[in-house]
């Protein structure tokens, strides 16, 4: 199957949202998309880039499950971390996005082993949903270079479409791009309100009456994503 065109402009949209939000740090991190059954789009790395604030379509490589690069790009290859990526759509047919940030509150939380717990909820009940189902955290603070690491960080993350690497960031699958770019952010909102939390002492979890009440509650879903990433597209054109 050819490169999908559409696909790529997207993931380089997300790479921006998220650079401009402050989820990648300079040239660091990616997002890619499953192209089909065993390729996918993916940032590139090398001399040639200019950092995911400014990644642009052509910056997006398509590459296979391996991480090798299936198209000649001058100055750009897919991450080392690519294995990250193709071993989680190889594990998880469903899957056809992620991203791995670094969003510094979300790291800072991780060292300081701050849970990342349900202390809000009407403020922003996408990101308090995402606490209740429970986020789990791979201790290991390496970059992911191998199939036995990410092996290692995906028994961990199970079923979850969240992973918290410690000391290093985040890592996040969904069933779509705007999905997983939503996803990262409503994390890093909750991650960012847990570690000012924890400044002002001990700050408890919402009561149980009102957890409840929100499980009971049907959330938007993918609905609910794609405003959201509407709004952070316009918001990344007029900012």
């Amino acid at each position: 199957m050819k490169k999908n065109a559409s696909l790529a402009r997207k993931v380089a949209l997300s790479c921006r949202i998220l650079a401009k939000l402050g989820l990648f740090k300079e040239t660091t991190g990616h997002v890619s998309a499953r192209n089909d059954t065993d390729r996918m789009l993916i940032r590139g790395r090398g001399p040639a880039e200019s950092g995911l604030l400014f990644t642009m379509p052509g910056d997006i490589i398509l590459a296979d499950f391996a991480g090798k690069s299936l198209e000649r790009k001058a100055g750009l290859k897919p991450p080392n971390e690519a294995v990250i990526h193709g071993e989680i759509y190889k594990a998880r047919p469903e899957v056809t996005c992620v991203v791995h940030a670094h969003p510094p509150s979300v790291v800072l939380c991780s060292m300081a082993g701050i849970e990342l717990r349900p202390i809000f909820g009407g403020y922003d009940p996408h990101s308090m949903r995402l606490s209740l189902k429970g986020i789990p955290v791979f201790q290991s603070s390496l970059t992911l270079n191998t199939r036995e690491q990410v092996h290692a960080m995906q028994n961990v993350m199970g079923d979850s479409d969240i992973c918290v690497l410690r000391g290093h960031g985040l890592i996040v699958a969904g069933s779509s791009v705007e999905q997983a770019t939503v996803t990262a952010i409503k994390v890093d909102t909750l991650a960012k309100m847990n570690l000012q939390a924890a400044s002002l002492g001990k700050v408890p979890s919402i009561s149980d009456e009102d957890i409840n009440e929100f499980q009971t509650r049907t959330g938007r879903g993918n609905s609910s994503a794609e405003g959201l990433w509407r709004y952070y597209s316009e918001w990344l054109m007029k900012g």
